[in-house]
């Protein structure tokens, strides 16, 4: 492990006490569901990781996180933009949340999105770059940033919900990683992971507000498959990434 991983890995467990624990506080020792930190207000445990993330950077003179022009964009994203499109449209059902909520699910998201891609697609895999060759440093980073998801049962109190959460998160970054390889910038994975976090929390939040619940019977028929739910729309975005990764060689992947 040399120098820059080491720094890295102590930014990581500093940013998870940020965003974890930082919650905790703000909620007062409470456990409440995830979507009622990011529809009740701003997400100010969000915004410390971002300075923190913001000041590590400047510090330690990280310069190569690709925070530049983005090229092949359409090439590389017309299917997760088609594949979010398709789960958007749930929203013509049940409508968009009301009011204030709408604001503070797009600014919490968008917050989130920084925060998460700079940390895991930014920090730790150009960190792992340094010594490891690229899929170690891709697998390694998307094993951690799902797993980092489990830690959400601290706030929520839900170790199955956390649980379900990690498979999907993991699955997604795959395909982060791949965007960024792919089109040589961090700003099209930020965008396309807040915008996934967004339409998710509108989803849930709208189905909430408007009243639309599934009958009793409805929900006994599906059974199992809505534990799995998370993982069957997470699927897509998993397999998209390997596609978009298929020609990326440890022996030829250039470290800019």
């Amino acid at each position: 492990m040399n120098t820059r991983i080491a720094i890295s890995i102590a930014v990581y467990g500093l940013w998870i006490v940020v965003t974890l624990l930082g919650a905790k506080l703000l909620l007062g020792g409470e456990q409440v569901p995830l979507d009622e930190m990011v529809k009740n207000g701003i997400g100010w445990q969000f915004v410390a990781a971002v300075v923190l993330l913001a000041v590590a950077i400047y510090v330690f003179k990280w310069h190569d996180l690709h925070f530049n022009r983005a090229h092949s964009v359409v090439r590389v994203m017309w299917f997760p933009a088609l594949w979010l499109g398709l789960i958007s449209m749930v929203l013509f059902i049940v409508g968009l949340p009301a009011g204030w909520m709408l604001v503070f699910i797009v600014l919490n998201t968008l917050l989130v999105g920084i925060s998460e891609e700079v940390m895991f697609r930014g920090v730790l895999f150009r960190a792992l770059l340094t010594r490891y060759q690229v899929w170690t440093a891709i697998i390694v980073s998307s094993i951690l940033f799902g797993a980092v998801h489990i830690l959400n049962v601290i706030n929520t109190g839900d170790l199955g919900g956390a649980l379900m959460q990690s498979i999907p998160a993991g699955m997604s970054g795959i395909l982060f990683v791949a965007i960024v390889i792919r089109t040589g910038s961090i700003w099209p994975a930020i965008i396309y992971h807040a915008l996934w976090d967004c339409a998710l929390f509108m989803i849930l939040t709208g189905s909430q507000t408007s009243g639309v619940e599934a009958s009793p019977d409805a929900l006994q028929g599906l059974g199992s498959f809505t534990t799995f739910l998370p993982v069957v729309m997470g699927l897509p975005n998993f397999i998209c990434g390997l596609i978009l990764l298929r020609k990326v060689r440890n022996a030829n992947y250039p470290i800019r």
